[in-house]
């Protein structure tokens, strides 16, 4: 039972396939027969009704923005440039800027001669040896590093925006 099904199955295949193929012949055939009998006077022939336009030499299509862009028209304006860019955001980064402040790091004696002294020393004898105190509990100033983010713009937020170039004729 199975044996039968297969064989008419591949019968009707060989008659699909074979017939395909003489109906492309006969055309081929048809079409060689036409075009020798009209080497010699080849002319367009155009199916028309009275309402249909004739066909034009370059169509004109319909601007988009973004893949029409060019040669094209909106609204009944030709452009020859009709292009939109979208929006986009600020691209930036930060970077580190480390500077510099005087501040006051701690408290000493100040000797005569404009140095402190070592120990800080408070008692008698500080200073014995630079002309005497000139200043007890003086302030002792230092370049302290100060460090922050600094935000750089790469590039800068732009609005969404046409480029519109109107064709002159």
């Amino acid at each position: 039972m199975k044996k039968k099904i297969w064989i008419i199955l591949g019968v009707i295949l060989a008659i699909v396939v074979l017939g395909s193929s003489n109906n492309q012949t006969l055309q081929n055939d048809n079409n060689d027969v036409k075009n020798a009998s009209n080497e010699d006077s080849i002319t367009p022939v155009f199916n028309q009704n009275e309402d249909d336009e004739l066909p034009n030499e370059e169509e004109i299509l319909t601007c988009d923005g973004t893949s029409i862009t060019s040669n094209c028209k909106i609204d009944g304006i030709i452009y020859s440039i009709y292009k939109y860019y979208p929006a986009e955001e600020e691209k930036y980064h930060y970077e580190t800027v480390t500077t510099y402040e005087r501040k006051i790091t701690g408290y000493c004696t100040l000797c005569n001669d404009g140095t402190y002294s070592p120990t800080c020393a408070t008692g008698r004898g500080a200073c014995s040896h630079h002309g005497g105190v000139k200043e007890w509990n003086a302030p002792v100033y230092s370049e302290v590093p100060k460090q922050e983010q600094k935000k750089v713009i790469d590039s800068p937020a732009t609005k969404e925006r046409w480029e519109k170039v109107v064709k002159e004729d």
